[in-house]
């Protein structure tokens, strides 16, 4: 019996990974309201010709229990040589055995992916295990440490159109996991996830920098939204001008402070 939320949704999209790398291309209905959710296009359209993509890290604790979840956009743009059902990937998938444990192996930061005549330096992944490290105050800390969800599990070059998952898909496939995880904060970098915290129903707690209460940030632009999770846990919300990734070493200093600190904060229910 599955008896844990990290349990039984790696359970799920091993299955149905599994069965789409066998041709199957059914979508089960917990699946459906959210892959219709968002309609991109042109370089926004979705494609389902590579595998979906809903987390990468160690889920389920099989090598090490993450202490760092980053949430995500979507998985980014299809490339078939490694994401499609005889892509590289695919290939590593079929011998990994399962998803949940091919996705342990950080296969967006070493090779074949990082080669130089295939995709390379993986900026993206790099600037959030960087902050992993910088966040948990620890420089050993590596990919088993960093869990990413995706908002939208399915790929496509860019993000066209407005991302409105259903709640009810977030809090089966996301916040539940979430909820078993030693983590206090979970972050999202960009503008982006602020409304979609919003869309989700999530209370909000507190402001700081531009818009908010100043902590110290030497960037006038920079936006922090807090958020309370289902599971008490806190959503930190993260953006600035020109950029929608982590905060640098200085600033993540910043940032740990004022969050350690006796900072007010309110729920929705709580008048102002």
């Amino acid at each position: 019996m599955v008896d844990s939320g990290r349990e039984r949704v790696a359970a799920f999209w091993d299955a149905h990974i599994e069965a789409w790398l066998g041709g199957d291309d059914h979508l089960p209905l917990q699946l459906e309201e959210w892959f219709d959710s968002y309609v991109g296009v042109g370089p926004g359209e979705v494609t389902r010709d590579g595998f979906p993509e809903p987390y990468h890290g160690d889920l389920l604790g099989l090598e090490h229990t993450p202490r760092m979840v980053v949430l995500g956009l979507n998985p980014g743009e299809f490339r078939p040589r490694f994401q499609a059902r005889d892509g590289i990937f695919a290939e590593e998938l079929k011998r990994s055995g399962s998803y949940s444990r091919w996705a342990t192996t950080c296969p967006y930061n070493r090779e074949p992916w990082t080669l130089p005549h295939e995709m390379g330096r993986n900026r993206y992944y790099l600037a959030r295990l960087e902050f992993t490290r910088r966040w948990l105050q620890d420089p050993d800390a590596d990919h088993r440490d960093l869990l990413i969800f995706e908002c939208y599990p399915w790929h496509s070059k860019a993000v066209t159109a407005p991302l409105k998952p259903p709640q009810a898909g977030i809090e089966e496939f996301v916040w539940q996991p979430i909820a078993e995880l030693p983590v206090q904060d979970v972050f999202a970098f960009g503008r982006p996830w602020d409304h979609l915290a919003q869309a989700l129903g999530l209370p909000e707690l507190g402001r700081l920098g531009s818009g908010g209460k100043g902590y110290g940030s030497a960037v006038p632009s920079r936006a922090v939204r807090l958020y309370s999770l289902p599971s008490g846990q806190r959503l930190v919300v993260e953006w600035h001008a020109g950029a929608a990734g982590p905060p640098s070493a200085t600033e993540t200093a910043l940032l740990r402070s004022a969050l350690n600190s006796d900072l007010p904060m309110r729920s929705a229910d709580t008048p102002a």
